[in-house]
């Protein structure tokens, strides 16, 4: 069976994870973890991708972000590449540190964000390898509490948890305190089951109906079906958008297909389809 296609789309939220090759311990050494930590600074900070929680283990890493400008599999491509160059050099090696690709874990919003980033600052501890989450120094987690460490957008995680800066910060303490069996990698989406079926790849989907010819099963006149098409935002365009909008979900397209039609990105779709 082939690899399944990758899931990317502008403005979408990863848990992105990354094993050594053969499960070896390529972080065993605390400057290596560092110096990871320092390419996805510098790649957050040259490829414009938001940052919001990471973990850095003895085998494998965990990312928490959401893509911007460039695609995921360019960020990953980055990341990957200057390290493994680092360790072959350093250690005198040749072949491949990483395990295949990397898994990215689709989120579909901030409530699964805060779950997913709780996984990822309670690895050590569910590893037995730290007490808390704070006495472990190569996570985000310390970065929450006091800005300590690597720095990740923090703004967005705390602003879902309370206006008051403080009283967030409370919440997020009690929130990382909290256990949790669930398994957030075995996975690919993370999310309703209407926003995990919006996103499914193409080749996982039957013959569809053309895209132009489900804007026009919406009633909308030939002058409206142009203004669509042109990306206009006209209030009384609304409704022949939304329909348009469910009679393509029903038909198995993606956020991403649908938007592209008529000039919306995938988050604006799934925004406007969740107000009806």
């Amino acid at each position: 069976m082939g690899r399944r296609p990758r899931i990317e789309y502008e403005g979408a939220i990863y848990h992105v994870i990354q094993r050594g090759n053969n499960q070896e311990y390529i972080f065993a050494d605390d400057s290596d973890k560092a110096y990871l930590l320092k390419q996805i600074d510098e790649c957050r900070r040259g490829l414009g991708f938001r940052l919001f929680g990471y973990v850095v283990m003895g085998n494998h890493y965990h990312l928490l972000l959401k893509t911007e400008r460039k695609p995921l599999s360019k960020i990953m491509h980055r990341i990957n590449g200057n390290f493994a160059r680092h360790f072959n050099l350093k250690y005198q090696r040749s072949g491949h540190v990483f395990q295949g690709r990397y898994k990215a874990i689709l989120i579909q919003d901030e409530r699964y964000l805060l779950a997913v980033l709780r996984y990822i600052h309670r690895n050590p501890v569910a590893a037995g390898v730290s007490d808390t989450t704070t006495d472990y120094a190569y996570s985000s987690d310390n970065y929450y509490r006091r800005q300590q460490g690597w720095p990740v957008d923090i703004d967005m995680v705390l602003d879902c948890l309370a206006d008051d800066r403080l009283k967030a910060l409370e919440k997020y303490q009690e929130l990382m305190a909290q256990e949790d069996d669930t398994d957030y990698e075995d996975q690919d989406v993370i999310g309703e089951e209407s926003f995990s079926m919006t996103v499914r790849p193409r080749s996982e989907v039957a013959e569809r109906k053309p895209l132009d010819a489900i804007l026009m099963d919406t009633g909308a006149s030939p002058d409206d079906y142009q203004q669509i098409k042109a990306g206009s935002r006209r209030r009384h365009l609304t409704p022949y958008k939304r329909r348009y909008i469910e009679f393509a979900l029903e038909q198995k397209y993606t956020l991403k297909e649908i938007g592209e039609n008529i000039g919306l990105t995938a988050n604006a779709v799934f925004d406007l389809w969740k107000r009806q």
